[in-house]
């Protein structure tokens, strides 16, 4: 039985969440710190926010269980302009939980959670977004367990964590890498044995899983562990007495992760 830890994870989530937007956004001097809190930034989400991702044109990508967010109905994926107020050309609408988003090089937008439809098509739990917020048709990897993770190597391969035990018809439990068309990479097979909630891609291309899991890669990993590049475990251990939620690749921009549903 996977442990119940979502009571705990909600108490995090609005600091956490507030922290990821915070590093990416640009330093700021110490009078605009002073004036901040009186920017005019205030989207004023319904429900909970639960991932935040930065565009590279400033814009802003946020994910949650939010129904409305700057006076307008968006279901739970929203984009926000620089200044707070709703993106009018971007409108997804998710049928449920948005948890996890990553923008990858050329702008499409890859989305988990625990929806299963989005942009009006039937997608499980993962998706990917063009950038006008349709939905990509060339790619659906079908996970039949939520997805609450998602790291784009810088190959343009794909990595997910979650629930799930087969993504894209294959078994895969927990984690998984994806290649670019959606299809499972069978290179790659770590085999955690209970949820994968953060991962994030290092700048040697080794892999952070952080999660509820103890044994991962067929080794006693507690709740954090390092992976090789072809998904053997590194011997890095840090031995957690408790569930890792969120981890950043030093030097690298990274989705951290369901923040914390």
């Amino acid at each position: 039985m996977v442990p119940d830890v979502r009571g705990r994870k909600r108490v995090f989530l609005g600091m956490w969440a507030f922290l990821l937007f915070s590093l990416f956004m640009p330093p700021l001097s110490s009078n605009a710190y002073a004036a901040s809190a009186g920017d005019g930034f205030d989207p004023n989400a319904n429900d909970f926010v639960y991932i935040i991702a930065v565009q590279a044109d400033g814009k802003i990508l946020v994910g949650g269980g939010f129904t409305a967010i700057g006076g307008q109905a968006r279901n739970r994926i929203a984009r926000l302009n620089p200044d707070g107020t709703v993106d009018a050309t971007f409108d997804p609408n998710a049928s449920s939980i948005v948890s996890s988003i990553a923008v990858q090089s050329d702008g499409k937008i890859l989305v988990g959670g625990e929806f299963t439809t989005i942009g009006g098509q039937a997608r499980r739990r993962i998706a990917r977004l063009n950038p006008d917020g349709s939905v990509d048709t060339t790619f659906d990897p079908n996970a039949n367990g939520d997805v609450y993770s998602i790291a784009v190597q810088s190959d343009g391969k794909i990595l997910v964590g979650g629930e799930f035990t087969t993504p894209g018809g294959q078994t895969r439990n927990r984690i998984a890498r994806l290649n670019a068309n959606g299809t499972v990479d069978t290179t790659f097979s770590p085999n955690a044995n209970y949820p994968a909630y953060s991962i994030a891609v290092q700048a040697d291309g080794k892999i952070l899983v952080g999660g509820l899991f103890t044994n991962i890669g067929g080794q006693t990993r507690n709740y954090i562990a390092r992976l090789n590049a072809n998904g053997t475990v590194d011997t890095f251990n840090p031995d957690a007495n408790s569930y890792v939620f969120s981890i950043s690749g030093a030097g690298r921009r990274q989705n951290i992760g369901r923040g914390l549903v």
